[in-house]
Order: structure tokens, then C-alpha cells, then sequence
């Protein structure tokens, strides 16, 4: 069972408090239950260390400290016409920018613009042995230094406790359209995926319902975006509509927001292709507790699950298929890993190098 450790208030008492620790596991919102449950490691957690500390709208930059939620984030970069392109994951339920980090979500963005790694400048963490590390800058120009920041995307917290990150952000596009295209099969849906992901046409996003449609979305000005609509209305003609706004942004808010369908109380991310989601696919279909969504063009399968059962199903799956997923949504006694999870001895050798000590939870 985790104990919680007291809040830190300041780098001080965090630093005091890993030193102290034989085994510890940062924590934010935990917004995420699988990812800090199944460990024994006292929890620290970081809710008190939020706000943004920088924010440059003429530099597309800002600093925030690692409790800030997400929402507080995209709120303040609404405001001057900016945000994070990589659709953040989470943020109704409260995640941070840290844990955000630390399990490396990325939501349908990622498609076109890359994903939390490739918008992440800086990071401030403490070491199992308490010191304080800056590593990355707070410019886009920055090539000081190894490159550490992209190591602690989807550390799930085992290689330091993250304190302040800095990103770069994009302009919002003046007009978003999402199109509609109508698939017979999922063959069918997996040539039109692979169509649209190697076209002129780029994409925000390319994720597909199975046993709907594939959801194809376009960002810019509008009429630039009227011309590729009709270019791709002429490309599947019959099979393409316009979601109007309020639709649009409930396909998108659905995978954003990683909600529940009917009595889904599982979420796992599984990096896929497109043989191994239709393997996936038989195995969901032929039970009445599984129902998936197919993201960045193929890259990423989202599956919900009702109960243990079908986590148990699943995980039996993607083991015999020497896959490997993440439980994202679900409760504290899970486990976060299902499938088979390859052994890496460059993750082996990263992590003895960041945590001599062992101090942070296993993996």
C-alpha cells in the first residue's frame, strides 16, 4: 500500500526528503492510478510546486513548475492565440505538465506536429542523491549539453523528480475542420489512413472509429483549408462530410479525454501498425468488453476495457504477440505494464547512471 509523503513546498524540503527516502515514486495529480500503484515506494507528491513561472508569447516559450495542470496551461496560452499542438491528454481530469511528461502522452496532434518530446526545451530535476539538475534551456536555440530532458519523457517518474519544464508552443491556427470519411472495412480504413498520411494534404490528425469512419482533421487558414477539403472530397467521393464544430470537438475531446464508453473503466495505450491493430481487432471483436481507437494515423491504438477480465484478456494478447501496452486509466492495483515488455540494456545503463542509488520505485 503507497504512503504519501507530506507535500514539499519548496526545492529544500523536496531535496530533504529524497535524500531521506529508501524508495520513493513522484507523483502529481494522479490523474493516471495505474502508473503510481503496484509499488511499495513512498509517493511525493508535487501539487504544491504549480504555476508558470515564464511565458514569452513573442518567443513561443514558457516555464511552469511540475504540479501546474494542464488545463491552467492551455488556458493561458489560449488567451494570446497559442498552444501545445500534440493535444495534451487529460486535462479535464486534472494532469500536470509533469506527469504528463513522465508518462509521454501525446494525444492526435502528434500526427503532424510531433509529440511531448519534440516541444519539451528544459527541464529542472532532482537526482536520487538530492542535487538540483538543469538540463535544456529555456530558448528554442539551445544545443547545450546532452540532451537529458528527452530521456525523462516516459520515465514514469524512475529517473528524477521533475520540478520546473519548459516547452515550446505553436500559433493556433486560424480555422480547424474535421472531415468525416465513411470506410466499409477496416482494410478499407487502413488504405484511406495510409493515403491520407503520405498526401500534400497534412493532417492535424488521422485517427480512425472502427466501425465508424476515419476522422481526418485540418488546421489553417480557411481558405487554404476549403481547397483541401474539396481535394479530398474529390479523392472518396460519396464517402467524405464536415463535422460541424460542436461534433468535431466531441470526436476529439472523446481520444483527448481518454472518456469511458458504455462501462469502460480500463484505458491502455498500445504503439501499433497497421497488421497489429487488425490482429487486435479480432480479439476485440470477438468479445463485448473491448472497443478501440486508432490514433496518429496508426501509430497508437487506444483500447477500453470493461473489467479484469478483459485486462486479462488483453494482456494475454499482446504477450503471445510480443507487444507491450501501457494502463493508463484504471485503478491503483493494476499493473501499469501489459504484454510483454522488452528488456533494454540501454534503458538498464540510463537508469544506473541517473539512479546509482536505486532510490526510484522499480520499473
Amino acid at each position: 500500500m503507497n504512503s504519501v509523503i507530506a507535500e514539499p513546498e519548496s526545492i529544500d524540503d523536496l531535496r530533504a526528503i529524497v535524500k531521506a527516502s529508501s524508495t520513493l515514486l513522484p507523483v502529481g495529480k494522479q490523474s493516471k492510478p495505474p502508473l503510481s500503484g503496484g509499488t511499495d515506494a513512498q509517493l511525493v507528491s508535487l501539487a504544491r510546486f504549480s504555476g508558470i513561472t515564464q511565458y514569452e508569447p513573442s518567443e513561443f516559450t514558457f516555464t511552469a513548475k511540475a504540479g501546474t495542470k494542464l488545463s491552467e496551461i492551455n488556458a493561458t496560452l489560449a488567451e494570446k492565440g497559442q498552444y501545445l499542438p500534440f493535444d495534451p491528454l487529460l486535462a479535464d481530469r486534472g494532469a500536470t505538465i509533469a506527469g504528463t511528461v513522465a508518462a509521454g502522452l501525446s494525444g492526435p496532434g502528434r500526427q503532424r506536429y510531433g509529440g511531448i518530446r519534440d516541444f519539451l526545451l528544459g527541464v529542472q530535476f532532482i537526482s536520487s542523491d538530492g542535487a538540483v539538475i538543469n538540463s535544456g534551456g529555456k530558448v528554442v536555440k539551445n544545443a547545450a549539453g546532452f540532451d537529458i530532458p528527452k530521456l525523462l519523457v516516459g520515465s514514469l517518474g524512475r529517473l528524477g523528480v521533475m520540478t520546473e519544464l519548459t516547452f515550446k508552443v505553436f500559433p493556433r491556427p486560424p480555422q480547424m475542420l474535421t472531415l468525416r470519411v465513411a470506410c466499409e472495412s477496416h482494410q478499407t480504413a487502413m488504405q484511406r489512413i495510409a493515403r491520407a498520411a503520405n498526401s500534400r494534404w497534412e493532417f492535424d490528425a488521422i485517427d480512425y472509429l472502427p466501425g465508424d469512419a476515419v476522422f481526418l482533421r485540418l488546421g489553417g487558414p480557411a481558405e487554404a483549408i476549403e481547397v483541401l477539403a474539396d481535394d479530398i472530397n474529390n479523392e472518396w467521393p460519396g464517402d467524405v462530410s464536415r463535422l460541424d464544430p460542436s461534433e468535431a470537438e466531441s470526436v476529439w475531446r472523446q481520444v483527448c479525454e481518454l472518456q469511458p464508453r458504455d462501462e469502460s473503466t480500463f484505458v491502455a495505450k498500445i504503439p501499433s501498425s497497421a497488421e497489429q491493430f487488425l490482429s487486435l481487432q479480432t480479439l476485440v471483436e470477438s468479445r463485448d468488453d473491448m472497443r478501440t481507437h486508432l490514433s496518429v494515423a496508426g501509430a497508437v491504438v487506444w483500447v477500453w476495457l470493461d473489467d479484469e477480465d478483459a485486462v486479462t484478456a488483453l494482456n494475454q494478447q499482446l504477450a503471445a504477440a510480443n507487444q507491450c501496452g501501457l494502463l493508463v486509466i484504471g485503478n491503483e492495483s493494476c499493473h501499469k505494464w501489459i504484454g510483454k515488455r522488452p528488456a533494454s540494456e540501454m534503458e538498464t545503463r540510463i537508469h544506473a547512471a541517473l539512479d546509482p542509488a536505486g532510490k526510484f520505485a522499480p520499473w
